[in-house]
């Protein structure tokens, strides 16, 4: 059980922490790049309030990590005010050493910025309402924060991947301790959230193994209730250590709500090993149920960001339109300057996707990594599309 244990925080965390993500969204477009730096460090994350007011986040560290090693360095902000790219200090609050930044959106307005510390035991949080920044006072005892939703300045609630669940008042933060390890929170409404995650479900007769299974729980605005989601078991003969447990949740509507995870074991212990499965479930409004599994290659990813009416950012190279199509966008080429060849294995990874308010576009974060006669290089980069 503790290596099952130890196997699913990695898990979640990779998953909660930035994904790597190609590109994505309709037929003959492409990203363009907006801005390729040699130099500047790690993109983390994007996040945009109109076409004249857009905010880009990293960490100055010497190269760009895309295997998940990222180490604290200077953290720095990017913003575009319609003209250009300039470079803004982090919040004063937040000191030197950051990473894993990320931004959240309030619902009441402005957004929020999380930021862990070198300490990995402090992680800061500052509110931007359009001209100055505000710090949210630390939430004590959390550790890293793996998710976040905000739904006005006195209402921000955040996880750690543990069972426990912080939510800030205005006044003060306060804890709840879940029946369930969970990781990923949305909702459409303060009295309408959702976080998933897996819990124990005992031992399990047909492998001897206790058994992890999916956990969704909801807060209705008073109290956290536990909802029943399916079960998921693997056929005779039962393979060691099985587990299933949800990443992700994206809350589309109250009756339309989608959570992903997987299905899986310890593998490398018994022959004909049973495949993987992908995890995808539906709240809509009564229960939780299994859905069918997406014509083409949707199949297996998982949202990332929300495009509004038009459909569903998934990771891998993937975009879900509202009709059921699946996508792929084209990726550009760094050209050959920098020491770059066009003709070089090149792969664009984006840690960030956000369209833009008001407008037909939308921007990307990340960096392209090339393999040249087997020397990796990168370069961190900005990429727009215009549909």
């Amino acid at each position: 059980m503790a290596r099952v244990n130890a196997a699913l925080a990695v898990i979640v965390l990779v998953f909660a922490a930035a994904v790597a993500l190609y590109t994505v969204v309709e037929p003959g477009m492409s990203w363009k790049y907006d801005k390729v730096y040699k130099d500047l460090g790690r993109l983390s994350d994007v996040i945009a309030t109109a076409d004249d007011d857009i905010w880009v986040v990293g960490n100055a560290t010497d190269t760009v990590s895309y295997a998940g090693d990222d180490t604290a360095d200077d953290g720095f902000l990017l913003h575009y005010d319609g003209t250009r790219w300039q470079r803004r200090p982090m919040p004063a609050a937040f000191g030197d050493s950051v990473y894993e930044a990320r931004f959240d959106e309030v619902d009441s307005g402005g957004f929020l910025l999380t930021a862990s510390l070198d300490s990995l035991e402090a992680p800061r949080m500052a509110r931007w309402d359009g001209t100055r920044w505000t710090p949210v006072p630390e939430i004590p005892d959390i550790g890293r924060v793996v998710d976040v939703r905000a739904f006005a300045t006195d209402d921000i609630w955040a996880l750690a991947g543990t069972s426990r669940v912080w939510h800030w008042d205005g006044t003060r933060w306060t804890a709840t301790d879940l029946p369930a390890t969970v990781s990923a929170l949305d909702g459409v409404a303060p009295d309408d959230l959702w976080a998933v995650g897996y819990q124990g479900s005992g031992e399990s007769e047909e492998s001897g193994h206790e058994t992890i299974q999916p956990a969704a729980q909801h807060w209705d605005g008073r109290s956290w209730t536990s909802t029943r989601t399916p079960e998921y078991r693997f056929r005779d003969p039962v393979p060691a250590e099985p587990v299933a447990f949800l990443t992700s949740v994206r809350a589309l509507a109250a009756d339309d709500v989608r959570a992903y995870g997987s299905h899986t074991f310890n593998h490398g212990e018994v022959e004909d090993e049973p495949a993987d499965e992908h995890i995808r479930l539906r709240w809509d409004g009564t229960r939780w149920s299994k859905q069918p599994s997406v014509e083409g290659d949707c199949a297996t990813r998982v949202p990332v960001a929300v495009d509004g009416e038009r459909g569903v950012f998934l990771n891998g190279n993937r975009y879900l339109t509202a009709d059921g199509d699946c996508e792929r966008i084209k990726r550009p080429r760094l050209p050959s300057t920098g020491g770059i060849r066009d003709s070089s294995q090149q792969s664009l990874w984006l840690n960030g996707i956000e369209p833009i308010p008001g407008t037909d576009e939308v921007l990307g974060v990340g960096h392209v990594q090339v393999n040249q006669a087997g020397n990796p290089t990168s370069r961190s980069v900005i990429v727009r599309l215009k549909r």
